[in-house]
């Protein structure tokens, strides 16, 4: 006659006590039982489960974090651009805009290597938050880092060799033609349009995950 005890039906206090109880050399599998019930989410009292629903959920809230840690990493380019200008006997200007593209190069490359060797760039590091991979929540690689970054990476290129076609352009001819206006407008609706599309993405699911968090399938959480 099997004397097993029902441990599903036990309360969640009884299962501690016959954790505590329990010889696991002599019943391995009752032990087993008793572990694996405790650690089922269905399984928890109602206020200890919704202080798990809880920590869940603000393990994924990291807009305000992520906000702030970008600034972070804003200030910090900005007075490495500005540093870089006095290396190189450049006059540093906010408002140039082939200064600032190239920065915004020099941001995502950042992105890319901080992000895949260490799942955080400074700011980041500041603000408690690390991005992980999306499946596992394990870290992410290189790979995956400048897959989420491409886009940024690939807008900045392309900002850069169009302030340079419209310098060269301007140089030579002293005008622009009405294709590369129209260039130029089409891609600042274009940038917009991301960093708006990334911005509503993140709102509108429980992971606050953006587009470049689903392009390199990675997920932001707090540490």
């Amino acid at each position: 006659m099997d004397n097993k005890p029902n441990f599903s039906e036990f309360t969640y206090d009884e299962l501690l006590d016959a954790e505590k109880h329990i010889d696991k050399d002599i019943y391995p599998e009752r032990y087993e039982a008793v572990i694996k019930l405790l650690n089922d989410p269905e399984h928890l009292p109602q206020p200890k489960k919704e202080f798990a629903q809880d920590m869940e959920v603000c393990k994924y809230s990291t807009f305000w974090p992520r906000f702030w840690a970008a600034a972070i990493d804003g200030i910090l380019f900005a007075l490495l651009l500005y540093i870089e200008c006095l290396i190189f006997g450049v006059e540093y200007s906010a408002q140039d805009k082939f200064l600032q593209a190239l920065n915004g190069v020099q941001f995502a490359l950042y992105a890319i290597f901080m992000h895949g060797y260490f799942g955080q760039t400074l700011g980041k590091m500041v603000m408690g938050v690390k991005v992980l991979n999306h499946d596992t929540e394990t870290k992410i690689n290189v790979k995956q880092a400048l897959r989420r970054e491409s886009v940024n990476l690939a807008l900045n290129i392309a900002w850069v060799l169009i302030i340079l076609t419209v310098a060269a352009t301007l140089e030579m001819t002293g005008t622009i033609s009405v294709g590369l206006s129209y260039a130029v407008i089409g891609f600042g609706i274009l940038a917009i349009v991301w960093g708006v599309s990334e911005f509503v993405t993140m709102l509108f699911n429980d992971k606050r995950r953006a587009i470049h968090d689903y392009i390199g399938k990675t997920v932001v959480v707090r540490t």
